[in-house]
């Protein structure tokens, strides 16, 4: 049914991401309660096949599900680079329904970190149960220990281990020969708090279909979604600074507006959803006055704090048997074979996210050798400064073909056999980013400046955990034998200099940013308290990955979805005559 201008719900969730359709799912539960959810993208995901097809993901990339950002990557006094596209979800689902799917949940050690953000609540084991309320895990082949069944039981997204393909038996199991060799130890439990090996990774795909957040709200006839709009501002009463509900722009132009009786929930992501609040004047009064917005709040902190993980990829050609560039990438009839599979039952490569295998090392013995890292120690108490709770330094992606979403720099090669390896630095020490306006025309993108390496401590990392991924593959017992060469040209791992240069060239996003509305105790630290409730506005919340105050150490998926569930929460609960 189409919406009404001036239409009145008791919620407004204004984006349909990873966590604002957690948000209506739950706030659904009651069946009275109105629910509608504007998103910029299509609302089709769950009938798409491009989306729930796994094997197109990286396809996926640049297209029209996708903001495909430009974006400030690095701004240094020696060195400045701007790309695009950054890959963030244009569709029902956000970034759930363009990402590669892994399922991990962090560590302890960094959500205790969030203590001084929003109290003990905001800690590893109240958080835990949250983690894994929005899914449901399967093991219909019984591969994996029962215990893991604990990460997700009775949630609206199926999640399960990759389907290991048959014809990549050869790839996994000299990889993991290849692992021990270093002395990194092997786990399949990486969900109860600590992160430490080599472990099979766990996927939003079951049966050979993404799982995005859109399954969240499919069926549920009290959530309205209206798809194909654009935010323009927030409907904020300056009286009292209350929110009542937003104002929209159609795709021909027109202005739309709609009311929450209770409560307006943003939940754009951590480009948009900064945005939207600065187009509504909570900002910092600076950054409005720029644009001559009227300040409704000066909250210093919105679009401060961006976080995300730096990370370089690099390919090596390998003998033809151990990569399914063939079967993927390339017409002819294994790939025949392939689509043919998918198309009559989800069977197949094109079921899967190609990458079965995560590693989570810690590089000390390689940290050590750098006179700048043991400098930084020494001054941070003798602790790791990356990682003092025994997180992982690194996630290390092993994917069997060439990734083209992890290796954009360079052209496809249209012949041979190929792997790509993601060094995807965690726990990076660099101040975080920011997202400013670019002007008041809400349809214009905002300025975004990641600012990786602005400490060099983070280019010394990443230096010394591509060598020890060389190290794994070039030099590790069995896989070695299988490396044929390096694609485009040589890493440079002898020389400091010349490494320190690869990093700033060849880094990209790991596509985990967070950060810019984050959690806090009050306005002088951050946007939103520990329910979520922007400080300085009335019936107004933030639930997304901006308000994470410090980044998780692996991909930050489950972690949006916990922000979603205990966003939830934290409404119901002041809502009782709703929830009981």
């Amino acid at each position: 049914m189409p919406v009404q201008d001036g239409a009145r719900f008791d919620f407004i969730v204004v984006g349909g991401g990873t966590a604002g359709n957690i948000v209506a799912c739950r706030l659904a539960e009651n069946p009275n309660v109105r629910i509608l959810v504007v998103e910029a993208g299509i609302g089709s995901s769950k009938d798409n096949e491009e989306i729930r097809t796994p094997g197109l993901a990286m396809e996926i990339r640049g297209s029209q599900y996708d903001w495909a950002y430009k974006t400030t990557m690095v701004k240094r006094d020696d060195y400045e680079r701007i790309e695009k596209p950054n890959t963030r979800g244009k569709a029902l689902g956000g970034s759930s329904s363009l990402n590669y799917f892994s399922w991990v949940p962090g560590s302890k050690g960094t959500f205790d970190m969030w203590e001084e953000y929003g109290g003990k609540e905001w800690t590893w084991d109240p958080l835990v149960p949250y983690l894994r309320k929005s899914v449901t895990y399967h093991d219909d082949a019984g591969l994996y220990p029962p215990g893991l069944k604990k990460i997700g039981a009775g949630g609206p997204i199926p999640i399960a281990h990759a389907d290991l393909m048959p014809e990549m038996k050869g790839f996994r199991d000299l990889l993991t020969k290849a692992w021990k060799s270093t002395g990194e130890p092997i786990t399949e439990n990486i969900f109860d708090g600590e992160m430490r090996g080599l472990a099979h990774s766990v996927n939003t795909i079951y049966k050979g279909r993404r799982s995005g957040s859109f399954l969240a709200v499919a069926d549920k006839p009290n959530i309205t979604i209206l798809p194909e709009v654009y935010s323009k501002c927030l409907i904020i009463d300056d009286a009292d600074r209350t929110a009542k509900g937003v104002t929209v722009i159609t795709g021909s132009g027109q202005e739309l507006s709609f009311y929450a009786t209770r409560e307006v929930i943003v939940s754009q992501g951590v480009f948009e959803t900064p945005k939207l609040l600065m187009l509504s004047g909570i900002g910092p009064a600076p950054e409005l006055a720029k644009h001559n917005i009227p300040v409704i709040i000066d909250s210093r902190h919105v679009g401060q704090h961006l976080l995300d993980h730096p990370g370089v990829p690099f390919v090596l050609r390998i003998k033809d048997s151990f990569s399914m560039d063939s079967h993927v990438l390339r017409k002819g009839s294994l790939q025949n074979q392939v689509l043919a599979a998918y198309s009559k039952g989800h069977a197949g490569p094109m079921g899967s996210p190609f990458l079965e295998m995560i590693g989570f090392p810690r590089i000390d013995k390689y940290l050590e050798k750098s006179p700048e890292y043991r400098k930084a120690k020494a001054a941070n108490g003798g602790l790791d400064p990356f990682c003092p709770y025994g997180q992982p330094h690194f996630e290390l992606d092993f994917i069997p073909l060439f990734g083209s979403a992890f290796q954009w720099h360079f052209p496809h090669p249209n012949k041979g056999s190929y792997m790509t390896v993601m060094v995807d630095l965690v726990r990076p020490v660099s101040e975080g980013g920011e997202v400013t306006l670019n002007s008041a025309d809400p349809l214009q993108q905002a300025n975004i400046n990641l600012n990786y390496f602005n400490n060099d401590l983070d280019i010394i990392a990443i230096r010394e955990g591509i060598r020890f991924a060389y190290d794994v593959l070039k030099n590790g017992e069995g896989f070695k034998d299988i490396v044929e060469d390096e694609y485009p040209w040589d890493m440079p791992l002898h020389d400091d200099e010349a490494m320190k240069r690869t990093v700033l060239d060849r880094s990209q996003t790991s596509f985990h940013p967070c950060g810019t509305a984050r959690l806090s105790k009050n306005i002088q630290q951050g946007v939103v308290d520990p329910s979520l409730k922007v400080h300085g506005v009335k019936n107004l919340r933030v639930i997304d990955a901006s308000v994470i105050p410090v980044i998780p150490d692996c991909r930050i998926q489950n972690s949006v979805y916990m922000v979603a569930e205990k966003g939830a929460d934290a409404i119901k609960s002041d809502h009782k005559d709703f929830y009981n």
